[in-house]
């Protein structure tokens, strides 16, 4: 059963229905991680959240519903988490490559809500549309500040993207060792045609570790939890 979780968290303070809706959706994260979203079950989903089928229903209209406001809440929460741990750095080096690391450490600091993240963003990808933005005003900055000499366009954002998904699927699978971002990092900035020396240096520079700020999946509870 799920009872706590980052949507729980964040509802603890409001309604029934609003709890009720939250423990849905952090079961739904848990059983998309673990098993993907084809094998999930709105059945599933609902015994783990304790609560009726017909509950799950009055809050969402099928698992597509439920993912999809998992994706949306789970990408919003590491993007603004990011965006707030840079909101000082002004060099455009130093942004896209602490992106880029931050974005892997923090999904993989919390493996169930990495694998969500990944597969949230591989099944919808209109929800790519926020990161690029953020993304691609980084790297439109670095070209204004002489930094950078490749050309800005989708093509580039979404490769940058790819990559970085690639280095976190990698990480979360234990094929690739922890400097999995510094690593793609100081590959990106080459592919922008910044001098080895430099990528090096920006990409494995000491930087702060972020924890993604979420609930534990599984905590255990002193009483049942009742809708």
């Amino acid at each position: 059963m799920t009872s706590s979780g980052l949507f729980v968290w964040e509802a603890q303070n409001l309604g029934k229905s609003a709890r009720t809706r939250a423990r849905l959706m952090d079961a739904a994260v848990q059983l998309f991680a673990r098993d993907g979203f084809e094998a999930a079950s709105v059945n599933e989903i609902a015994r783990v959240a304790d609560v009726a089928n017909g509950t799950f229903y009055v809050h969402f209209r099928d698992k597509d519903e439920i993912a999809a406001a998992v994706a949306l809440g789970v990408t919003q929460g590491v993007v603004r988490q990011l965006d707030d741990a840079m909101a000082d750095e002004t060099d455009a080096l130093a942004r896209i490559a602490m992106a880029t690391r931050r974005f892997i450490d923090l999904a993989a600091s919390a493996p169930d809500w990495g694998r969500a993240l990944f597969r949230a963003v591989w099944f919808f990808p209109d929800l790519r549309g926020g990161a690029a933005n953020y993304l691609r005003a980084d790297l439109e900055l670095g070209v204004k500040q002489g930094v950078i000499t490749a050309e800005v366009d989708d093509f580039l954002v979404h490769t940058f993207a790819a990559m970085a998904l690639t280095a976190l699927f990698g990480q979360l699978q234990g094929e690739f060792s922890a400097d999995a971002g510094s690593r793609v990092a100081e590959l990106q900035l080459r592919m922008l045609g910044v001098p080895p020396e430099t990528a090096r240096e920006v990409a494995w520079r000491e930087i702060p570790r972020l924890q993604l700020h979420l609930a534990p999946l599984h905590r255990p509870t002193t009483a049942p939890v009742t809708e």
